[in-house]
């Protein structure tokens, strides 16, 4: 007969307690919360910009995307495509989204630059963490 009883549902709990833990992390770091008005200033300003002039080439399937990059999430645009993640969320200068508008290391979109008031709205939504609800 064994005198010491050897405590298996405590290592057991414990892993499944610190495995929750972490999962909750990750999660918490790819989705972060906004605001009602950061969203409303996405879903106000942003989204039209995004369907009006992006999403017909960076919107299809990802057989079929320019550059390979999807603008359909954050998620997307910061795993990026062909040319690496397109934005620095909190940084619009070191951001390819805001360097192709501007035409500096692309042309986007390619039927003509976007109005100055547009490519600002772009940049200060890059510049407050790139709110997303998609």
């Amino acid at each position: 007969m064994h005198l010491i009883k050897k405590p298996y549902w405590l290592w057991f709990s414990c892993s499944v307690v610190f495995l929750f833990v972490l999962c909750e992390m990750g999660t918490s770091q790819e989705r972060p919360a906004f605001s009602a008005a950061q969203i409303d200033f996405f879903e106000n300003k942003v989204r039209p910009i995004l369907v009006d002039h992006c999403l017909e080439c960076h919107g299809a399937k990802k057989g079929k995307l320019r550059g390979g990059l999807p603008l359909t999430s954050r998620q997307e645009i910061l795993e990026g495509g062909d040319s690496g993640s397109g934005a620095v969320p909190g940084n619009p200068d070191e951001s390819l989204l805001m360097s192709a508008v501007l035409y500096n290391d692309f042309e986007m979109p390619p039927s003509g630059q976007l109005p100055a008031e547009e490519i600002e709205v772009l940049a200060e939504w890059i510049r407050t963490g790139l709110p997303d609800p998609r």
